[in-house]
């Protein structure tokens, strides 16, 4: 019985060194491959469902784009919280001038202000928004290249009615230029912004977040469109492709 039991502890203990051994095998193979071809044993891991990984000492985080898709969500949130401010802001003003009871102007005027104070603080939600996304887009590159959208719709800023000039603050996220914007002219991003899904004309700002374009950036446009604002005047959407 005892000779059994040894007999069975020496092939079990046998059996275990075997199997270290492959699986040390096993990895080095990996890591062979890694090192010689990462972009196809990638996609084979992931597409066998493995979305963390430890080789070697470098590791991947598959689920990272999970976490990216739900930035975006964030951010698509406060764009619509920052868009309702715009409406509200705009029908406060147009309010006031339309009254003439001191207190009830004074009331709307106060309202204005504050409803100024907490887009404001949008704002800086949305910068680190941006910033969280643009961090995490870096990670997804570096483990998928190419896999993020470089092209869409991105939101320049406001001109005057007759579309020939800037109105004060624009335009917002490229370098100064011209208003008559045209197809095939290159800009320069000087302030994050979202590349936005495909939408109907005027509902870009509505449109789905497909990705960060960064500081730096140089997009060439593609097409050119005007949403009237409330107030007057016209927001610029310019659907581009980056060049960098």
């Amino acid at each position: 019985m005892a000779d059994e039991k040894s007999s069975l502890e020496t092939w079990s203990s046998a059996l275990k060194d075997l199997v270290s051994t492959l699986r040390d095998g096993v990895f080095f193979v990996l890591f062979l491959l890694l090192l010689l071809s990462p972009g196809t044993v990638k996609n084979r891991l992931i597409a066998a469902g493995f979305t963390k990984g430890n080789i070697g000492g470098m590791e991947w985080e598959g689920q990272i784009k999970q976490s990216a898709e739900q930035t975006k969500a964030v951010g698509e949130v406060v764009s619509k919280a920052d868009e309702n401010y715009k409406v509200l802001i705009d029908r406060l003003a147009e309010l006031e001038k339309s009254v003439r009871d001191p207190t009830v102007k004074q009331s709307l005027t106060s309202l204005g202000a504050d409803a100024k104070v907490s887009q404001g603080e949008l704002l800086v939600a949305d910068k680190a928004v941006k910033r969280s996304l643009s961090t995490q887009q870096a990670i997804v590159e570096a483990v998928t290249p190419s896999s993020i959208s470089d092209r869409g719709w991105l939101f320049l800023g406001k001109v005057n009615e007759p579309k020939e000039q800037w109105l004060p603050g624009s335009p917002v996220t490229v370098a100064v230029v011209s208003p008559i914007i045209s197809r095939g002219t290159k800009l320069t991003i000087r302030d994050d912004t979202y590349w936005r899904a495909d939408s109907a004309a005027g509902q870009h700002a509505n449109a789905s977040i497909l990705s960060v374009a960064k500081v730096g950036t140089v997009v060439n446009v593609d097409d050119v469109d005007y949403s009237h604002a409330r107030g007057g005047g016209w927001f610029v959407w310019i659907r581009a492709h980056s060049e960098t």
